[in-house]
C-alpha cells in the first residue's frame, strides 16, 4: 500500500491534531526591558498513535501478501500464470525489453567477430594448401610429401581451439544476460549452469523476442 492509500484511510479516523496555544502579546517596548526572541512553535502533525487496530492490519495483511507473491515469483521453477502476468508487467512498467536488447545486441556482435575470426584462420591455410598443390603441378618437390596433410591438421587444430574459445565467450554472454535479468528480479532467472534452469530461462527470452 502506497502512502496515498494509507493517508486515504486515515481520512475516516479519528485522528487528533495537538492544539497550539496563540503566542501571547509582546510587551510595550521600554527603556529599560531586555530584548528576547522567542522561540518557534512546532507545527503541528498527525497522532498516529489514534489509528485504529482495523487500519494497522489492513496495511500489515496486504504488506505480508505482496511479500509472500514476490517470494513466489523470486522461488518459481516453472512458468506459472502468475509468472507470465508478471514478465508482462515488467515489459509494461521497466526496461525489461531495453535491457534484453542491449544483451542480443552484445551477443550479435561477439558472434560476428568471432565468425570473422574462424573465416580469417581457414582464408590463411586455404593459401598455405594453394600454395602447396600449385608447386606440385609445376613439379617442385617438397621436403615433406605429407606437407598438404600437415597444413590440413594444423587448420583443424587451431579451428579446434577457437571453437573452445567460442564456447567460453557464448558462455560470458549468457552470464552477463542472467546477470542483467536479475538486477530487474524477472522471474525464472538466476546465475546458473544447469541445463534445466537455462531451459526455462530459453523459453522466457523466445516469448520475448518479438518485442526487440
Amino acid at each position: 500500500m502506497d502512502f496515498n492509500k494509507i493517508l486515504s484511510l486515515l481520512k475516516g479516523q479519528d485522528i487528533v491534531t495537538p492544539n497550539v496555544a496563540p503566542p501571547a502579546p509582546a510587551p510595550a517596548p521600554g527603556p529599560a526591558a531586555a530584548t528576547s526572541v522567542e522561540a518557534p512553535a512546532l507545527s503541528s502533525g498527525l497522532d498516529l498513535s489514534n489509528i485504529s487496530q482495523s487500519v494497522i492490519d489492513q496495511v500489515r495483511n496486504e504488506y505480508l501478501t505482496k511479500k509472500k507473491s514476490e517470494d513466489k515469483l523470486k522461488n518459481a521453477t516453472t512458468i506459472t500464470p502468475e509468472v507470465l502476468v508478471r514478465i508482462g508487467k515488467m515489459v509494461q512498467e521497466t526496461d525489461l525489453v531495453k535491457v534484453l536488447k542491449k544483451c542480443k545486441e552484445r551477443q550479435d556482435n561477439k558472434e560476428k567477430e568471432l565468425y570473422s575470426h574462424r573465416e580469417s584462420i581457414k582464408a590463411r591455410y586455404s593459401k598455405q594448401k594453394e600454395s602447396i598443390l600449385a608447386k606440385q603441378l609445376i613439379g617442385v618437390k617438397s621436403n615433406n610429401p605429407n606437407e598438404l596433410q600437415m597444413v590440413e591438421r594444423e587448420m583443424n587444430q587451431e579451428l579446434h581451439g577457437l571453437d573452445l574459445q567460442i564456447i567460453k565467450d557464448m558462455d560470458k554472454e549468457v552470464t552477463y544476460l542472467q546477470q542483467e535479468f536479475v538486477k530487474l528480479n524477472v522471474p525464472l532467472f538466476k546465475v546458473t549452469k544447469d541445463p534445466n534452469d537455462i531451459k526455462l530461462q530459453q523459453k522466457v527470452l523466445f516469448m520475448l523476442q518479438d518485442m526487440i
